[in-house]
């Protein structure tokens, strides 16, 4: 009976263990590096912005473009043109009579300049200007951008965390995952304006600074008098 018992115990104790170690969650080094991750990197928020300010359709952009379609008809079109008649310039003043009646006759010759101006509305267009619909359109354009940067965003992060949380124990897997996520990070920087690449200059650069004031940390706790 004890017996029974005590397998009984034992078998509990091994169905729980491998729950117990789940349940403690990943290792310190592990989430380490994961905080360090989401640090250097642009948040999914970050590069939507950025894609869309890289290819001109962010909303402030296309509400501006929206506006100035719908009152394009205000602007006027302009024409000009110029005229130039060259020749010599004379008066001929002939004082004459006929049927004894003076007359004054004058015969002039000369260059003549001739320039005019102006200018054309279409006020139609006011009510309704197809120019208006066209920048609407671009509403399809910015879903186009947002689904693609986000797919390629976390496609990108789940290999990162993949090949943290389950390295490659061989080097070519481990070459063909690293050379998938630059890829998709040179595929990301092309549509946001290099933000990814400049995210990882910008934590290059504090590295060395965090180092640096770990080393002042360690000497605050040092006495302020020697040791005899």
């Amino acid at each position: 009976m004890n017996t029974g018992r005590l397998i009984c115990i034992i078998l509990c104790l091994g169905c729980s263990l491998p729950l117990a170690f789940a349940q403690r969650g990943l290792s310190p080094e592990v989430q380490s590096e994961l905080q360090a991750l989401r640090k250097r990197d642009p948040t999914v928020q970050e590069a939507q912005r950025a894609a869309l300010g890289f290819f001109n359709i962010d909303p402030r952009s296309v509400q501006a473009m929206r506006s100035r379609a719908s009152v394009k008809g205000l602007m006027p079109q302009v024409e000009a043109r110029y005229r130039q008649n060259r020749s010599n310039l004379g008066v001929d003043t002939r004082n004459t009579t006929i049927q004894d009646d003076p007359f004054l006759f004058d015969a002039v010759d000369g260059t003549v300049h001739e320039f005019q101006v102006g200018l054309r509305f279409n006020l139609p267009s006011l009510v309704f200007n197809s120019e208006v619909l066209d920048v609407g359109s671009l509403a399809i354009l910015q879903e186009g951008v947002l689904k693609e940067v986000t797919r390629l965003y976390y496609t990108r992060r789940r290999l990162q965390i993949d090949l943290i949380l389950n390295p490659p124990r061989d080097a070519a897997t481990q070459m063909s995952k690293q050379l998938r996520i630059d890829e998709l990070t040179s595929t990301l920087d092309a549509m946001t304006g290099e933000l990814f690449t400049r995210a990882a200059q910008r934590s290059e650069r504090r590295r060395p600074q965090n180092r640096s004031n770990n080393r002042d940390d360690g000497d605050v706790f040092r006495p302020l008098t020697p040791r005899r």
